[in-house]
């Protein structure tokens, strides 16, 4: 018996997504899923993702190209919190189809212009391979250029968070920062944290919800 073709029929009684769309991408990364190793070249030597992650978190984020204008603010937007990613047990690796000389020289300038060190690894994916495996390229954005795609990653090697920008805009480190608390405390409390939560703050100036500050799990299942 077939299931994936009545699991196909069950969808399409669904959304009536077109055929095609559901055979472009044979795994695309869902939050949960184990991210798979992988062997490759980066601006600080080769990496074995897993021996490189395990025991830690990790923000894994593509973008598309070196000496792009918004692509430099985001480099040294993320050396600057280089420290407060560190602080909280996480690794930074970016990766883009550059190439590795390509990066070193873009992170010298960067250093020279924004007086900082770029000290987390990008791998060079120049043939496109990872960044096509982690759903990293959009052909309606852009044939060529990978998507500013961010993935959250456990010490467990899970994936627990994925941010999709499109090429045009830049992300901002302090939200990747307080998703990153906010799972790290649902993780150590069990617990959810609410809209515009952050870390130490029970609620915010403008917006105050009735739960503002962090649930129980189990509250929230009695409440929906």
């Amino acid at each position: 018996m077939d299931y994936k073709l009545f699991e196909e029929i069950r969808l399409s009684q669904v959304a009536k997504v077109p055929y095609r769309y559901s055979r472009e991408v044979r795994w695309l990364p869902q939050i949960g899923d184990v991210v798979p190793d992988f062997n490759v070249d980066s601006t600080k030597g080769p990496i074995s993702f897993h021996k490189f992650a395990e025991g830690n978190w990790v923000f894994l984020f593509s973008h598309p190209a070196a000496f792009t204008p918004v692509c430099t603010t985001e480099i040294a937007s993320f050396a600057t919190f280089a420290k407060d990613f560190e602080a909280r047990g996480v690794k930074l690796l970016g990766i883009s189809k550059s190439t590795i000389a390509d990066q070193i020289r873009w992170h010298a300038d960067i250093e020279t212009i924004y007086d900082m060190h770029v000290t987390f690894p990008m791998i060079a994916d120049e043939a496109g391979m990872l960044i096509n495996l982690f759903g990293m390229l959009h052909n309606k954005q852009s044939p060529e250029w990978s998507i500013r795609k961010s993935i959250i990653i456990g010490p467990d090697l899970k994936i627990r968070m994925i941010f999709e920008y499109p090429i045009l805009i830049g992300r901002s480190s302090d939200e990747m920062l307080r998703v990153i608390d906010a799972l790290q405390t649902a993780d150590t409390y069990n617990v959810a944290t609410s809209a515009d939560w952050r870390k130490g703050c029970q609620r915010r100036s403008n917006f105050r919800p009735k739960w503002s500050a962090p649930l129980k799990l189990d509250t929230i299942r009695r409440r929906f």
